[in-house]
């Protein structure tokens, strides 16, 4: 997200502008707050297109429309105005990668996830087109990861089925490479023309490339019309004859979303005939299902990054994949629960108690190293009798499509502290005095599913976290599904119970909230995290926050500590060794759950993933003291 220019408004509507998000052909699309506190997408129409005659008459006809996509698909519109000077549109805020920055990042996907991203979109487009609506600008950038599936934004130019085009001089309405020939013939319409956009879309998430190729826009729009496809990089058979069809010239001749639906249901039907059980849903497998990361199954990437100088990971090589269970197609189904692994979930706390509006949109890591060479898969199942992997990851490819990056939502921080010094490696003797941690976890190991405590008997289930491959050799979170969560409650948090939480981190993201220590399992009782709202480090509990008093230094180590003193019923945070914060928590809580390392919980889903290295991390239970923090700080860092 950018700055807001000068000549940007500061607010629409009563909506606070905090940034601005992009524009396209219909305008600009800013981040924004509403009168409540919560984050919203604002859309304000070019001034341009305010002058076509029946402009707002159309443009009110399809927030109309827009309003009665499914919000499980889409993002939902909370506000508009089609008879402003300059007509604007409010839609909530999606927290999640767009589809094009996850593969920028991370690259091609594997077969089994594209197929779970192209059930997703085709549910989108059976709500999208129930309300009688064309989105017209199906593009990477415009399908966002969430947790719990994709959503389809910007519909700027969408148009009510009213059989018409709808062109300007000057303006691209559609974007090149992903537009229909009909659209670019600048012909009549239909849902067909956003079938021809998902096979670009899909073409894209399976080899990172355009199937029309790149270069001029003339000559790209001329083979968009006349030339074939060129999707010979997508390997497996099954998935380039779906994307073929997708892309047929003839509107007629491209399957329908409900059918694509029924294909990807037929690719999970083969993956169990391969050696795991049929699913029950009826024909597909949604993309909504839940990130199910309990140990020791997790949701991988989607592949590598650029500059890593291995080959995309291949989905049938990881066995922590999880399993997210099909639903049956339907107009406009709800939004999944989203567990917390391995932990019944319990209703959605009270509002107040939760400590801020929380947003996940934490990037992936992009600052440290990486090896040349990706690190070998662990063999974690290697004795186990069951499923297929093809049939697992078939399951799983609705979850794991969010595992690339993150978005950013926040300015970015130009203050920054003098860089930190180094944390020493984990396995010198170097300890301070005083009372002993009751649970430390290294986070040294190499490879596995594993986090050992090096001091008791509170080890930690590791999914998506990358060993021995960040700075000075740290465990690597990629800020979207990286976790490490214990088999059980680590902490007594409740009344007349102190603690003390300690890491050292190396946060790679201004971006959004991230989580370096949690514990709960509905929602965290404490949170040791740096706050995006804030831009700040943060120890908070529920309704409570102690900040830190400037910005972090990104890409460098820091050691954080946070201690909840019940005896002064005060939290402290302090930042390598010197306290920089402090709150009156007068109403502590116990939520019961495991403790976390890398990420949070709030209303029974993971949230605010952190986007970095994370090393060192020991946990007390007690209030430690002033000097006993100083010397901790210095003990890890000699």
């Amino acid at each position: 997200m950018a700055a807001l220019d000068p000549d940007d408004p500061r607010s629409i509507g009563g909506y606070q502008l905090l940034g601005r998000l992009g524009a396209g052909g219909m305008g600009r699309v800013f981040l924004g707050r509403s009168p409540g506190g919560r984050q919203v997408a604002v859309k304000v129409v070019h001034a341009a297109l305010v002058d076509q005659p029946d402009f707002r008459s159309r443009f009110r006809r399809e927030v109309h429309a827009a309003r009665a996509v499914s919000g499980a698909f889409t993002a939902p519109v909370i506000d508009a105005d089609p008879d402003a000077p300059e007509p604007w549109l409010v839609t909530s805020y999606i927290s999640g990668p767009s589809l094009e920055r996850a593969v920028t990042d991370w690259g091609p996907m594997p077969t089994e996830r594209v197929f779970g991203l192209a059930a997703g979109l085709a549910e989108a487009l059976v709500s999208i087109h129930g309300a009688q609506l064309v989105h017209r600008d199906l593009k990477p950038s415009n399908v966002l990861l969430a947790t719990d599936g994709p959503r389809v934004i910007d519909f700027g130019i969408a148009r009510v089925v009213e059989g018409s085009s709808l062109t300007m001089t000057g303006f691209a309405l559609g974007s090149p490479g992903f537009m229909s020939p009909e659209q670019v013939n600048g012909e009549d319409i239909g849902p067909a023309s956003d079938v021809f956009s998902l096979g670009s879309v899909l073409t894209y998430a399976a080899t990172g490339g355009n199937p029309f190729g790149n270069g001029h826009l003339a000559s790209l729009l001329f083979r968009v019309v006349h030339d074939s496809p060129d999707i010979s990089p997508v390997a497996d058979p099954a998935l380039r004859a779906l994307i073929s069809d997708c892309l047929a010239k003839d509107p007629a001749q491209r399957p329908t979303p409900r059918e694509i639906l029924a294909r990807c249901g037929e690719a999970a039907r083969e993956a169990a005939a391969d050696g795991g059980a049929a699913p029950s849903a009826e024909g597909h497998h949604t993309i909504g299902g839940t990130l199910d990361s309990g140990a020791p199954d997790a949701a991988t990437h989607p592949g590598r990054r650029p500059g890593d100088g291995a080959s995309t990971v291949p989905a049938a090589a990881d066995p922590r994949t999880p399993t997210v269970a099909p639903t049956p197609v339907q107009s406009a189904p709800a939004t999944p629960a989203q567990p917390v692994p391995s932990v019944p979930p319990t209703p959605v706390p009270n509002v107040a108690e939760t400590p801020v509006p929380h947003v996940q949109d934490t990037p992936v890591a992009g600052s440290l190293p990486i090896p040349p060479q990706a690190q070998p898969l662990p063999d974690g199942t290697a004795a186990r009798r069951g499923p297929s992997r093809r049939t697992l990851l078939i399951s799983a490819a609705a979850a794991a499509a969010v595992v690339a990056v993150g978005v950013p939502v926040a300015l970015s921080l130009n203050e920054h502290p003098a860089p930190s010094p180094q944390p020493n490696q984990p396995n010198q003797p170097n300890r301070p005095t005083g009372p002993e941690p009751v649970a430390v976890w290294r986070l040294d190991e190499q490879a596995g599913t594993l986090a050992a405590d090096a001091v008791g008997a509170h080890d930690g289930a590791a999914s998506d976290v990358r060993w021995g491959i960040g700075n000075s050799g740290a465990a690597l979170f990629n800020g979207v599904s990286s976790q490490i969560i214990t088999r059980d409650q680590v902490l007594d948090t409740g009344p007349g119970h102190s603690f003390t939480i300690s890491a050292w981190v190396y946060l790679t993201s201004s971006n959004g909230f991230a989580t370096v220590i949690s514990q709960g399992a509905d929602s965290s009782s404490f949170f040791l995290q740096y706050s995006g709202d804030d831009r700040r480090w943060a120890f908070s509990r529920p309704g409570v926050r102690a900040l830190a008093g400037q910005p972090p230094a990104l890409n460098t180590w820091t050691h954080l500590v946070g201690v909840c003193d019940a005896t002064t019923h005060r939290l402290h945070l302090y930042v390598n060794g010197k306290q920089q914060g402090t709150a009156t928590d007068t109403r502590p809580v116990t939520r019961p759950g495991p403790l976390m390392i890398g990420r949070a919980a709030l209303g029974g889903r993971p949230v605010d993933f952190f986007s970095g290295g994370i090393k060192n991390v020991q946990v007390f239970d007690r209030a430690l003291a002033p000097r006993r923090v100083a010397a901790l700080a210095q003990g890890d860092a000699q």
